[in-house]
């Protein structure tokens, strides 16, 4: 379907599951009407924009606002986008919480379809509480909301890297100081991407030749070292940037 590009960039815009996006939408949620109220101070006939995290959001207008409750009536739909053609998993070994989160930030600014958790020799051997991955979650659709995506990347269960290598993907990368550039790499159309980061202190030797037997890829990113956030961030956009343009 065409996407209609909305005027109003700086707009008031809320994630709403699908099933929830009724033609009258009361909210109670605390953490909402903090925003609408103490935040924004909107008012009676201002709009807000919801979007369902499936390609879909509609332009709502506020018709009953207190400190108890918001309640919007649909009046349009403002866009809508298709599945995008390139889609791109990154591929995240379980680092420190505050360093994976910048990561899920940012990388879903930048257009990652979603996030493949996994344990490999160096990284984190620990595996996230449901409480967290209800975190990293809600991470993602925040930074879907301020980016203006319409598709909210998935986060998959943590698996481990001798299950990741075997995943079926158009093309899998993996970053590495003595890989090929991304021109070098990017010569053909390609839409299911696997774009694997490694750990701090990188993956293992033994690690690097499992990845080359599987038939990785690897991408070269800098001449210097990069952290494992700067890496990730870096090759999100990299990737999306010019793999996108090949279609």
């Amino acid at each position: 379907m065409k996407k209609i590009i909305p005027s109003n960039m700086s707009k008031v815009r809320l994630f709403f599951p699908k099933y929830e996006l009724c033609d009258v939408i009361t909210i109670n949620d605390k953490d909402i009407l903090h925003k609408t109220n103490d935040v924004l101070s909107l008012k009676k006939g201002q709009h807000i924009y919801l979007f369902d995290g499936e390609g879909t959001e509609y332009r709502y207008q506020i018709i009953e606002i207190s400190r108890k409750c918001v309640s919007l009536k649909k009046e349009a739909l403002e866009q809508t986008g298709d599945t995008p053609l390139v889609k791109i998993t990154l591929a995240l070994p379980l680092i420190k919480e505050q360093k994976l989160e910048l990561i899920l930030q940012k990388a879903t600014e930048l257009g990652i379809w979603a996030y493949q958790p996994f344990i490999c020799e160096r990284s984190i051997r620990e595996r996230p509480s449901s409480g967290k991955m209800k975190r990293w979650t809600k991470i993602v659709q925040e930074a879907t909301r301020q980016s203006n995506r319409l598709w909210i990347a998935q986060i998959n269960e943590v698996i481990d890297f001798d299950t990741l290598i075997k995943q079926d993907f158009s093309v899998k990368l993996a970053a590495s100081i003595d890989g090929q550039n991304i021109t070098d790499i990017a010569k053909e159309k390609c839409h299911k991407i696997l774009l694997a980061i490694g750990p701090e202190g990188d993956f293992s030797p033994h690690e690097y030749e499992k990845l080359k037997d599987n038939g990785f890829l690897f991408l070269k990113l800098s001449e210097n070292i990069l952290r494992v956030e700067t890496a990730s961030i870096f090759a999100s956009g990299l990737t999306n940037y010019f793999l996108t343009k090949l279609t």
